[in-house]
């Protein structure tokens, strides 16, 4: 055993890229919230406009967890649907006591703009208040507290507020995991300077801004997005609200694999065609290429040192292989336990390995996917 130049430079290399590689990371970086609430500001009435997109039997299991929030200022909620879905009727119909259910409908062919922004739109305009909270019918509150946690982010600076939301826990980990990651980005971005899009549902913003600058005027043509272009669009410096409480979450129903893959290509889709892309594509670029370089050095360094018989560098490496798995599992759970999310510690090193295939996997399958699929205009 012996100690040379080589072994020190060695040593010196991996421990930096360790280093690097831990803060170079998602999960590592810290998502503040506004440390104090301003008590004078009066909580304002909200709207709850609920997308039902055909999927009227989750809208049957979730309304009743909208209509039991516990609000004092008082809310309403517009849903909206396709014009003739008896379905849709019957199961409005069983909620018709509630004073504070509205409905509004949408065509069965729209020429221009797609069905889920149309519906948006149209429940956006149909709102009586100018705070509106947008889900997808698929998309279940945490608890009765969800619109009281919303509301609370809400003061005179603020335009946006964004929750998080998640899959299930009966989804698939990895599913969530990739989900979890995402919002670290997205929740980072809009507490840190300016939001960027967020992983789904559950944004509150206001309906005069969004009537006063023409809606979804300037991505009509993408038929995904409904919700990444109100944000992209609408956000301005620091004016964004993100609240982390377990109580202002929602979670997703589980989604079909098909469904899964349609959403991974289509959020790859509407990636391409937002602002402030250079900066988001950057960061996950760098976290991406920290972690394998890492991985790659110390393995290669491992081997080295066992072939050359640099014994203290081999230790070192070892050590530094350990640290880095443990440190990145301790951060994982870390937003885990912010989120409420339950993953498996061991499951994490490989989560996170398998994600440039899986970026790789959906690249492919949009370079194959028509891409007129993603446009309402034709041609």
């Amino acid at each position: 055993m012996f100690i040379d130049n080589i072994t020190i430079i060695i040593s010196i290399i991996v421990l930096l890229l360790t280093i690097a590689s831990v803060v170079a990371n998602p999960f590592f970086r810290s998502i503040k919230t506004k440390s104090t609430k301003d008590t004078t500001i009066e909580l304002p009435p909200l709207t709850v406009v609920v997308l039902s997109q055909n999927n009227v039997e989750a809208l049957d299991k979730h309304l009743p967890l909208i209509f039991s929030q516990d609000y004092a200022p008082g809310f309403e909620v517009v849903v909206v649907g396709e014009k003739g879905d008896l379905d849709l009727e019957a199961v409005l119909a069983k909620y018709a006591d509630n004073k504070n259910l509205y409905a509004t409908y949408i065509p069965k062919r729209s020429l221009f703009m797609s069905k889920p922004k149309l519906s948006a739109s149209l429940g956006i305009k149909a709102a009586h208040n100018d705070w509106v909270i947008m889900l997808n019918a698929s998309c279940a509150p945490a608890s009765d507290k969800w619109l009281q946690t919303i509301a609370e982010s809400i003061d005179s600076n603020t335009n946006l507020v964004l929750g998080y939301s998640n899959y299930k826990d009966d989804v698939k980990p990895y599913r969530r995991f990739i989900r979890l990651r995402e919002a670290c980005y997205y929740l980072r971005a809009a507490a840190h300077g300016i939001a960027y899009r967020s992983t789904g549902a559950n944004i509150a913003f206001r309906r005069s801004e969004f009537i006063s600058g023409d809606g979804y005027r300037g991505n009509l043509q993408h038929v995904y997005g409904e919700y990444d272009f109100i944000i992209n669009k609408f956000a301005r410096p620091y004016s964004t609200a993100i609240t982390l409480l377990p109580d202002s979450s929602v979670h997703n129903d589980c989604p079909t694999k098909k469904t899964w893959t349609e959403y991974c290509i289509a959020n790859s889709h509407v990636g391409r065609h937002l602002e402030r892309k250079a900066l988001m594509h950057l960061s996950y670029i760098t976290d991406a290429l920290f972690m394998y370089i890492n991985y790659v050095v110390i393995i290669t360094t491992g081997v080295f040192a066992v072939l050359t018989g640099r014994w203290i560098a081999l230790a070192v490496a070892a050590l530094c292989l350990i640290a880095t798995i443990a440190l990145r599992i301790f951060f994982v759970k870390r937003k885990c336990n912010i989120f409420s999310e339950r993953l498996s510690a061991w499951s994490i090193p490989f989560y996170e390995l398998s994600l440039l295939w899986f970026d790789i996997l959906t690249k492919l399958r949009y370079i194959r996917a028509d891409k007129h699929d993603f446009s309402t205009h034709k041609i």
